[in-house]
């Protein structure tokens, strides 16, 4: 676990994926996802601004109210002073001050945050970043197939191309802004603004889902994922997924038979 001492206050944080408990993740997870949609500042609604000229110019005008309706979510957060990335860095506080944290209610999360309010912004962003690279190492290193992201990949490597083109103007006096429109083309591309309300809500879907895997966990295994760790409950899942592979050829075989 990760110790930090802030205004007196020691926080042990979960940073590994075999300590921490798979509901902080889904929680955690939940919040991270909020944020991606959503976001948590104000700089969050000059993005969704952006994305909406840009949608209006392309003619797409459904994507346009989706992403006019994240904004004013998001600006409904920023007035309630509700970040969804404060409330992740919650998900994976351990205890402070020796008292262990269980409660993951969005309530009690807030008041976490508003307990440690002399945190300094940047620092809490800073440890949040360093826990979640680690975590997302781990989870790439113990289940390549489940979180190997291709495409985020493509996208930091079209970033990267993005700066070096850039720098090559600056550096060489070229016009390189041809080129450097269409990785933008591109990086826009991949965003899809996605519903945050009703019944199509990605909140709604992304508990229905941890439900159902959950549900099947204790269906073929006996076992109560929720009090497993996130590395058993994937590796749970991974070795399920392995078996039913494996059922299904054995029927074709005998089928075939």
């Amino acid at each position: 676990m990760k110790v930090v001492t802030i205004k007196g206050h020691i926080i042990k944080l979960y940073d590994s994926i075999d300590e921490l408990p798979i509901v902080n993740f889904q929680k955690y997870n939940k919040c991270v996802l909020i944020d991606s949609g959503l976001g948590s500042d104000v700089d969050s609604v000059d993005s969704h601004i952006v994305n909406i000229a840009r949608f209006i110019n392309s003619g797409d005008k459904k994507q346009a109210m989706l992403e006019l309706q994240n904004m004013r979510q998001n600006l409904h957060m920023i007035v309630s002073n509700v970040s969804p990335k404060h409330l992740a860095f919650a998900a994976l506080i351990h205890s402070i001050d020796g008292k262990e944290q269980n409660d993951l209610s969005d309530t009690n999360l807030q008041e976490l945050i508003d307990y440690l309010n002399e945190m300094p912004h940047g620092l809490l962003l800073d440890i949040l970043a360093g826990l979640k690279k680690k975590l997302s190492t781990e989870l790439e290193t113990y289940f390549p197939s489940e979180f190997d992201s291709a495409k985020e990949k493509e996208a930091y490597s079209k970033l990267k191309m993005k700066l070096i083109l850039q720098l090559q103007e600056i550096a060489e006096d070229t016009d390189k802004a041809s080129e450097i429109a269409e990785i933008d083309k591109f990086l826009f591309s991949l965003h899809k603004p996605k519903s945050f309300i009703g019944k199509d809500s990605q909140e709604i879907k992304y508990d229905k889902q941890f439900e159902s895997a959950c549900m099947i966990i204790s269906q073929k295994t006996g076992l109560n994922a929720k009090n497993m760790t996130v590395l058993e409950f994937y590796n749970t899942l991974t070795n399920l997924q392995k078996q039913a592979e494996a059922e299904k050829k054995a029927y074709k075989r005998t089928n075939r038979t």
